[in-house]
């Protein structure tokens, strides 16, 4: 699989045999189903491309159960049902998805890596020449360093 995140790692994948998603009680859509362990996902297999339009993906921290029927039946919960047929070896796929959706629970929830945080470099300082002094007796600013205030007349 081509769109797995940083840290995610294929489990299982049905191949070419493929599974029927039942997406309603007359429509089944045929695609592949994979596990990961962070999610399980079904592409719609296309008629002309690899994949269709169908897209499911379940994180494994949503799902809260998993039954295994006969027939390579899997029905699972994540908020809703999802039942998918012809699932080759159903059983071993019910066991595994447990199995990562117990492990998932432990794990620590994915983050993206964050840029350092650099602070700003401080402003370049003001040449020498531009940088302007204050009278010492009435606050006056001095410019060109003058021996003299030339507001008060004291002498710098």
């Amino acid at each position: 699989m081509k769109d797995l995140q940083p840290g995610e790692t294929l489990i299982k994948k049905t191949g070419l045999l493929g599974v029927g998603w039942k997406k309603s009680w007359i429509n089944i859509t045929n695609g592949e189903l994979a596990l990961t362990n962070r999610r399980l996902i079904f592409h719609e297999l296309g008629e002309y491309t690899k994949y269709g339009t169908e897209r499911l993906e379940l994180s494994l921290r949503d799902i809260t159960s998993v039954n295994k029927e006969s027939r390579g039946t899997l029905k699972i919960n994540a908020g809703q049902k999802y039942i998918f047929y012809g699932a080759w070896n159903a059983k071993q796929w019910g066991d595994l998805i447990n199995s990562a959706v117990r492990a998932s629970r432990t794990a620590p929830v994915y983050a993206p890596p964050q840029p350092a945080y650099h602070p700003p470099p401080p402003p370049p300082a003001a040449p020498a020449a531009q940088r302007s002094r204050f009278c010492t007796e009435c606050g006056s600013p001095l410019v060109d360093n003058p021996k003299f205030c030339g507001s008060c007349g004291k002498r710098l």
